[in-house]
């Protein structure tokens, strides 16, 4: 993740939250706040390489995928970049793909491009230390999709360019499965199915315990836990006030209350939900440590979260939450974390 050759002053509250707010807010334009309702989740490895140097690593992702048209839809999607030398990176994307379909919708090739917020774990000093570079760029991606016998599998294979003005420019080949949220009538993508009248949400208090990891090149680990309270607020579209402890190691201790506005989407009868949500985080208790540790931290920084949950009953709900702590002072964290809710 993030940068510089002095310890980076305080962010604004302000500025972090609109550092993580925008994708939040494309992803809300582009395919939740349609009426449509036709997702497709998809799972993608394989190989990632680097302009410069020529290096060769890992890359993976994680795409949620929404139908507009016939011809259109849009994505959001993780991508993970792999390890190269001096950057650990990865980062989320939201992308608009014109597509043309053959053998009767089982089959199409696409082209999508859309802005890509990185998060760069990349050396500052000779002693090893990291910083946490944030930035912006471009994905332009490249895929062709089968639909096993029209579907709900799928088969994809994506080809991404990522380009960046201030870090590494890469190149992604990955393959992987899909698997269609909602059936249609015939074969291929879903379009377009009926929208929804209620909101995702009523109300919701979530107890979590996890695991937080600090993006350095030492991957530092701690006990988490949390508290989450959600209400929906609309249709998709829900808010959390959060009480989240990411435990204490030997680069951090910070503990804190977020709050943050999500888009959420229902499936299999309400059974299924996923979201993604941003907003401020403020920390009660903090210390930074090591050899890049700021004399005066900022309390304030960013949470971006991608979460899903399972109702098991009317009222009883199991939740697994991704956050990604995005901070000015070189200590962003990975907190995930797995819980059990009520709804009332």
């Amino acid at each position: 993740m993030p940068p510089s050759a002095a310890p980076a002053a305080p962010a604004a509250p302000a500025t972090l939250l609109r550092r993580l707010c925008v994708p939040a807010l494309l992803l809300g334009a582009a395919i939740w706040m349609t009426p449509l309702r036709a997702q497709e989740l998809v799972v993608l490895g394989g190989l990632q390489r680097t302009d410069a140097g020529g290096e060769t690593s890992y890359g993976y992702a994680y795409s949620y995928q929404h139908n507009l048209a016939e011809n259109w839809y849009a994505s959001f999607t993780y991508l993970n970049e792999g390890h190269v030398t001096n950057h650990h990176r990865d980062g989320h994307s939201v992308q608009l793909w014109w597509r043309y379909p053959f053998a009767e919708r089982n089959f199409n090739v696409a082209i999508g491009a859309g802005p890509y917020r990185y998060f760069d774990t990349t050396d500052r000093n000779a002693d090893g230390t990291s910083d946490n570079r944030h930035g912006w760029g471009l994905l332009a991606s490249v895929a062709a999709t089968w639909y096993v016998n029209g579907g709900p599998w799928m088969v994809q294979a994506r080809y991404n360019r990522a380009q960046t003005p201030s870090s590494i420019k890469t190149n992604t080949l990955l393959i992987g499965v899909g698997y269609q949220l909602d059936r249609g009538d015939r074969g291929g993508p879903v379009v377009p199915p009926p929208s929804r009248t209620d909101n995702v949400t009523q109300n919701e208090i979530t107890v979590f315990l996890g695991q937080t990891i600090v993006n350095t090149f030492d991957s530092e680990t701690s006990f988490a836990k949390a508290v989450e309270y959600r209400r929906g607020l609309a249709r998709y579209v829900s808010g959390t006030v959060s009480y989240i402890n990411e435990g204490e190691n030997s680069a951090l201790r910070r503990n804190g209350v977020a709050a943050q506005l999500w888009l959420e989407r229902a499936f299999f009868h309400d059974s299924l939900t996923l979201g993604v949500g941003a907003g401020p985080y403020y920390a009660i208790d903090l210390s930074d440590r090591g050899n890049t540790a700021s004399d005066a931290p900022s309390r304030w920084s960013g949470l971006l979260t991608m979460s899903a949950s399972y109702r098991i009953s009317q009222h009883w709900l199991a939740r697994v939450s991704w956050n990604r702590a995005v901070t000015g002072y070189d200590r962003d964290t990975d907190i995930f974390l797995a819980g059990v809710g009520y709804r009332f």
